[in-house]
């Protein structure tokens, strides 16, 4: 159990997500999600310089990865500290926050900026090259729906899980039992949007974006 590590009350926000293929579709997700963390930092009158790592957790490939751990680092504000990338599916952010705590308690350093980004819509279409197939015909990877669709390992679309995992339930969960969990999660949402949106508020940061004049 960690002793030492801790995420400060309010030292973190979370940005409402964006619809598939709706307004944020072309923007870059690190671009946009720096642009968006300074802008928190601002408002908390926190210097990035007090940072001495970062970690970015990021599932989806884009244009400047090989770079977009240091990259995301200077563009909060903190050119001079070393980050790390992290991809690892749906466990992203919860490795990346698990991985700055580790630090901290082996003292690698003392303060870290978590920074959790993707963007699913307009994915890269990737060309592996394949010398020995035939004619060297390549071989096309659609980042997000291949994946989304089949585990390597697994064999199996990811979607399958919650199948699955309802089957190893003793006694199966019921229709009524999931009706139960929907109408609870949209009472909770119903709460959340009480007085103007008040809880939502407590934790909740707008993205900006250009808005293209086409």
């Amino acid at each position: 159990m960690y002793t030492k590590s801790f995420i400060p009350y309010g030292g973190y926000y979370s940005s409402p997500f964006a619809r598939w293929q709706g307004s944020l579709q072309n923007d870059h997700p690190v671009e946009l999600a720096a642009a968006t963390a300074k802008r928190w930092l601002g408002t908390k009158n926190f210097d990035p310089k007090m940072f001495d790592y970062l970690i970015l957790g990021k599932t989806v490939t884009q244009r400047h990865t090989f770079y977009c751990a240091q990259w995301a680092a200077a563009l909060i504000g903190n050119p001079d500290i070393s980050a790390l990338y992290i991809s690892q599916a749906c466990t992203t952010s919860v490795t990346a926050i698990n991985q700055a705590a580790l630090g901290i308690e082996c003292g690698l350093y003392s303060n870290v900026y978590c920074l959790m980004t993707d963007r699913v819509s307009n994915g890269p279409h990737i060309i592996w090259p394949n010398p020995l197939g035939q004619g060297g015909q390549v071989v096309v990877e659609n980042w997000v729906l291949d994946n989304f669709n089949f585990d390597p390992w697994g064999q199996k679309p990811m979607i399958e899980t919650a199948e699955n995992v309802a089957r190893l339930i003793k006694g199966g969960v019921t229709k009524e039992y999931c009706d139960e969990v929907t109408l609870r999660r949209y009472e909770q949402y119903a709460d959340a949007l009480a007085n103007d949106r008040a809880f939502q508020k407590r934790y909740m940061f707008p993205v900006e974006y250009k808005k293209s004049k086409k």
